[in-house]
């Protein structure tokens, strides 16, 4: 078999298959590039290649077909043929177009994204056409990736960073006492908020109040609303203007009465205290600090090799410039929905939130993801990676599974190959990488 591909206008080219027979045999393809990685094929088989299709889809119908006289799956071709032919042969059209599709994709080496679309069938005496549009994967040059420079941002563990854990765990151990006055921001405070009518300052009359409770040293709680309970006493009441997301808008005014008033009593951080809690694992402060201090150093560390990685990965992503398939995109837009969802569980109307109506908030993060993972194909096959023993026995090691395992994980599930490999080349990014050690603090500073 051989192949003729002549190229034409507006991006379309026609692909001619001619075999060893007659030229009526003929079968065209025709390939129209669409909006980006999208294409349209159209391929048209003469009645001479439909035969051998409708032959296979008489037989599979032969199996379920009975009629009197026979038994089931022993009715005779010929006369499924006559009774049933028109009905069995329209029926076929789909699968012949897979079929044909397929054929197609492997001849062309077209690397298909995505489930392919039969958007058209036409028939006439001569034979069936089809209109099938698909996407493909990108073609593009793999630019520079060694010695990239990037900042790598240091920060040392302070105590300081220890104390505000120490002072974090003694807080979520805290006990409550009933106190009369606010004369800090350690209380929980019950309150009653009428709100007042705009024009006579009152109280809205048939309104109930809005029981509200607050802890005063919560960032989050309005500085005039804790300015105004400062040194507030139990039934005590002041006048209160509300915030509001419009700025525009004239913000509601209350009158507030205070109901109660507890203190919040950290507790004591002692040796026994650190017993209590580490279920004895632990036996005094200075362990429990020393335990504190490697688990913020391990954080820190962290958040250093994913601010080195996110540099390379964003100089990568800008510096390359490509059509991306749809197909993959709206993939890890509903992953990243998923991801969504599960974090926000419970929240007020989550349930009824679909991936369409936060498709334009995760549409950048989701190209950004599939450009990287576009490049980073690349890059594995240009350093020709693959997986060593040493690999696998560290990934084994970080995974707690010992890596005769894990070799019997890779036979069975790609997607873990995959996820080591990835892993592997951004590591040989960063080996390849120029690093500038800065200070963290004078980042964010």
């Amino acid at each position: 078999m051989r192949v003729r591909v002549s190229p034409s206008a507006r991006s379309t080219y026609h692909v001619f298959w001619a075999g060893d027979g007659p030229l009526e045999s003929l079968l065209e393809r025709t390939i129209t590039t669409l909006q980006g990685c999208s294409r349209e094929v159209r391929i048209s088989l003469q009645q001479s290649e439909l035969r051998s299709h409708y032959e296979e889809a008489y037989v599979k119908a032969q199996a379920g077909i009975t009629l009197p006289g026979f038994r089931k799956g022993k009715v005779p071709i010929a006369m499924i043929k006559q009774r049933f032919g028109r009905d069995i042969e329209n029926e076929a059209l789909e699968t012949i177009a897979d079929a044909e599709f397929r054929s197609f994709a492997n001849a062309e080496s077209q690397r298909v994204v995505g489930n392919p679309a039969l958007t058209d069938i036409q028939k006439s005496t001569d034979g069936v056409s089809f209109t099938i549009r698909y996407d493909i994967m990108p073609d593009f040059e793999l630019g520079s990736y060694r010695g990239l420079s990037v900042n790598r941002p240091v920060k040392q563990v302070t105590e300081e960073d220890v104390q505000r854990e120490v002072d974090r765990i003694c807080m979520r151990a805290a006990t409550f006492e009933p106190a009369e006055q606010i004369d800090g921001t350690l209380y929980i405070v019950s309150m009653t908020m009428h709100e007042l009518d705009r024009e006579t300052s009152m109280p809205i009359i048939g309104a109930e109040g809005k029981e509200s409770r607050v802890f005063l040293d919560d960032d989050s709680v309005d500085m005039h609303l804790r300015s105004s309970l400062a040194n507030c006493k139990v039934g005590d009441t002041f006048s209160y203007v509300g915030e509001t997301a419009d700025e525009n808008a004239q913000p509601p005014s209350y009158r507030v009465t205070v109901n109660d008033i507890q203190r919040v009593v950290p507790a004591e951080f002692t040796n026994e205290f650190v017993e209590m809690i580490t279920s004895n694992q632990m036996h005094t402060t200075e362990e429990l600090r020393s335990d504190i201090e490697r688990q913020i150093t391990e954080y820190f560390e962290e958040a250093t090799q994913r601010a080195v990685e996110n540099q390379l990965i964003d100089q990568l992503v800008q510096a390359h410039e490509f059509d991306l398939p749809e197909p993959l995109v709206h993939s890890v837009i509903h992953r990243l929905f998923d991801d969504f969802k599960k974090r926000n569980e419970g929240a007020p109307g989550i349930e009824k939130l679909t991936a369409h109506d936060v498709e334009h908030e995760l549409r950048g993060s989701a190209e950004r993801i599939v450009r990287w993972e576009l490049i980073r194909e690349r890059i594995v096959d240009a350093e020709q990676m693959s997986l060593t023993d040493e690999d696998l026995d560290a990934a084994g090691s970080r995974f707690g599974i010992p890596a005769d395992q894990l070799r019997m994980l890779l036979r069975q599930n790609e997607s873990v190959e995959d996820q080591l490999l990835a892993e592997k080349a951004v590591r040989t990014l960063i080996d390849y990488a120029i690093i500038t050690d800065v200070n963290a603090d004078d980042i964010e500073a």
